[in-house]
């Protein structure tokens, strides 16, 4: 049986910026979540300090204890860039590759697991200059410990693939119960309830008693833990069944014209993340919100059928139907936008439904905005000025790998 290992981008958000700017690189290094409110990702450094994750920025940033703390704001763009070039590199070395997350794969190995994974750690370091942590083991469930339990005591690679049965064991003794994948919040106090407090105990249980206590998932979590491969590997991940966009904006907008404007560039944004899933909606939800911190929150939402289409125009303009029942005054703060029953884009549609004709058009755009980013929009959604409820992001790092007027300099002098 090959080993199968998780590889995990360190602090993803954090190497990233470092990335971007080397002299971060040591220093204490927190990256703040949508208009620079709360801490979303730590460097080592910055946890040693203290500073606890989620805290707000302000709170950070008036503390003595943490003077020496470096914020940068989300850089998604960054972010997304780098996140490619690692799932790139890891799938062009691997025998298979899953991507788990932004910065997490699961791959296949040959037979000399430790050696190949070391290979493809150092190609990604090559490639992005972005440290990793392997775990290699024989199942999903066991590579998330051995990556997880290499974290824990400072390494860069473990492999449990050729332990004894008594050696997992003993190391899945010290895994609380809680942090094995697959195990939730709700179902960790419930086996914690039943004195499975640990790994090792989650594994002595009988599965068929556990798939008929909680679920199939958790069953194969146990037999998973006792080394037999029972989740999927290897398999391209399904399209996603609903496509959300929402964010809080930088400042509350009240009148008429600012909502128009801020609903046509969410919705524009909301399409293009619908068209490059390359699906279709048959359905879409548009809501305005007021703080939930208000003594009287609001919100005003709207839900409409559509022909299945990712048609920006058509999709802008059926949206606009939110806009009569909004009220004048009200401190909006936040835009959301969600599409659903998703289809694969080219499906014949129903008898007499209305079919988009822009399709050469939107196409046009989309090539412009992959050479010139976000150079172009439908109708007003294409003012690209700056607006006063724009996020907030006061600490941005630069588009290094995406953008010419931001890459960084060089200077090359003779010897």
């Amino acid at each position: 049986m090959n080993p199968i290992a998780l590889i995990d981008v360190n602090c993803m958000y954090v190497s990233c910026e470092r990335f971007a700017d080397i002299a971060l690189r040591g220093q204490p290094v927190v990256v703040l979540s949508n208009n620079d409110g709360c801490v979303i990702s730590r460097s080592n450094e910055a946890k040693q300090l203290g500073v606890p994750m989620g805290e707000p920025w302000f709170k950070v940033k008036s503390n003595p204890q943490f003077k020496a703390v470096v914020a940068r704001s989300s850089n998604y763009e960054l972010y997304g860039d780098l996140s490619a070039r690692f799932h790139r590199t890891v799938a062009e070395m691997a025998a298979w590759a899953e991507i788990y997350s932004i910065d997490e794969a699961f791959i296949g190995l040959s037979r000399d697991g430790a050696e190949h994974a070391h290979a493809i750690q150092n190609k990604v370091a090559q490639c992005t200059d972005l440290p990793t942590t392997v775990g290699v083991a024989t199942t999903k469930t066991l590579a998330k410990i051995a990556q997880r339990h290499a974290k824990d005591i400072g390494r860069s690679f473990f492999d449990i693939s050729t332990w004894s049965g008594s050696q997992i064991d003993e190391l899945l003794c010290q895994i609380p119960v809680g942090d094995v994948w697959g195990v939730g919040r709700r179902i960790s106090r419930q086996l914690t309830a039943n004195q499975v407090r640990s790994a090792w105990e989650l594994s002595r249980l009988d599965p068929g008693q556990v798939r008929r206590k909680w679920s199939v998932g958790m069953e194969r979590t146990v037999r998973e833990l006792n080394g037999i491969p029972c989740i999927q590997v290897g398999f391209d991940p399904q399209p996603p069944q609903q496509i959300l966009y929402s964010r809080m904006m930088g400042a509350v907008i009240t009148q008429p014209d600012e909502m128009r404007l801020a609903l046509a560039q969410y919705m524009w944004r909301a399409t293009r993340r619908l068209r490059r899933s390359h699906q279709t909606a048959t359905g879409m939800q548009v809501w305005f919100s007021t703080s939930h911190y208000r003594s009287n929150p609001h919100q005003e939402r709207y839900g409409i059928s559509l022909p299945a289409t990712n048609d920006p125009f058509y999709l802008i303009q059926a949206a606009q139907g939110i806009l009569p029942k909004l009220k004048v005054g009200q401190p909006y703060n936040r835009i959301g936008v969600l599409f659903f029953g998703l289809a694969p884009a080219g499906i014949q549609p129903m008898l007499f439904e209305q079919v988009s004709t822009s399709h050469v058009l939107n196409d046009a755009m989309e090539q412009l905005n992959l050479r010139f980013p976000d150079c172009i929009a439908p109708g007003v959604a294409g003012i690209r000025t700056a607006q006063r409820w724009d996020m907030h992001r006061e600490l941005l790092s630069g588009a290094v790998t995406t953008r010419w007027d931001e890459l960084l300099p060089v200077q090359c002098r003779s010897v």
